[in-house]
């Protein structure tokens, strides 16, 4: 039955007539609100704080602490938490002595840097000298660059030679390795070649007009390669690593081979070069 409302009679209100109020009513409402909280907790989980003997949670009693209380709790927290630190490269006696003879703040000219490279090679065995160059374009970007050239002299350095058929595309597409250092393929065999841009393109090996590898004649362009010629590209920093020479080969000839590198390339666009032996302190060269 529930509560009655008052009936005005002229204007005065009669008295309240009560009954005995429906349980069921309440019980619903109770219900009902129990039902949301579960869902509103299902929806928003709260996360567990660690209450205090006080009764506050571990964020309340944060709150109540001074500024400088808090910042050292902070710096408690942080201190607990483990920093891995890389252990510094130990470079040996034998390196430390080589470097030495080298002014790290200094750019030398090329016949110099060449004769401290066969100075600081600190190998066994007859190593390479390597040239490190980087290019940046007129925006401020690395420079992409990739071509195929001809050094005046032995390099010491082999390289296999690969042309793309349909009986090597097939043994590429079914191991998934490739083998060559360079692929060479005729404009006709690209459309073929271009289900194995997966594997040759992340090593550099695609073929590509751009740097000649891309050609009418593959068979000639293979017997070039294989006589001396070499093919020069940039990585995604714009930095371009070549082998010019072993360190017992001639000043004059390693010379020479540097020219005709630096010949190849924007020499505008060159921003540093530096010469090392295989193992052996870089030398920075003037440009």
């Amino acid at each position: 039955m529930g509560t009655q409302k008052p009936v005005i009679m002229g204007g005065e209100p009669e008295e309240i007539i009560s009954g005995p109020i429906a349980e069921h009513h309440g019980k619903k409402k109770e219900k009902k609100k129990k039902v949301e909280e579960k869902i509103k907790a299902k929806k928003f989980p709260k996360e567990k704080a660690e209450v205090s003997e006080e009764g506050k949670t571990s964020e309340a009693k944060s709150a109540d602490l001074p500024v400088e209380a808090s910042a050292k709790a902070e710096e408690k927290e942080a201190a607990k938490k483990k920093v891995k630190v890389g252990k510094a490269k130990v470079r040996s006696k034998k390196y430390q002595k080589a470097k030495s003879l080298i002014d790290s703040a200094k750019k030398y000219e090329i016949g110099e840097a060449i004769e401290l490279v066969k100075k600081t090679s600190i190998t066994n065995f007859d190593g390479n000298v390597e040239v490190h160059l980087r290019l940046v374009g007129k925006s401020g970007k690395p420079e992409q660059l990739r071509g195929l050239l001809n050094y005046p002299h032995p390099t010491g350095k082999k390289i296999s030679v690969g042309i793309l058929n349909d009986e090597v595309i097939g043994e590429i597409e079914k191991t998934g390795k490739a083998p060559a250092d360079i692929y060479l393929a005729t404009p006709t065999m690209m459309p073929k070649i271009a289900k194995l841009a997966k594997i040759l393109g992340p090593k550099g090996k695609m073929p590509n007009p751009k740097a000649g590898t891309i050609t009418e004649n593959p068979e000639k362009t293979k017997k070039e390669l294989e006589a001396g010629q070499v093919e020069y590209k940039t990585d995604s920093s714009g930095n371009i690593h070549q082998v010019i020479g072993k360190v017992s080969a001639d000043k004059k000839n390693l010379e020479e081979n540097f020219q005709a590198l630096l010949a190849a390339l924007p020499s505008e666009k060159i921003v540093s070069i530096t010469l090392c032996a295989t193992m052996g302190p870089g030398i920075k060269v003037q440009i």
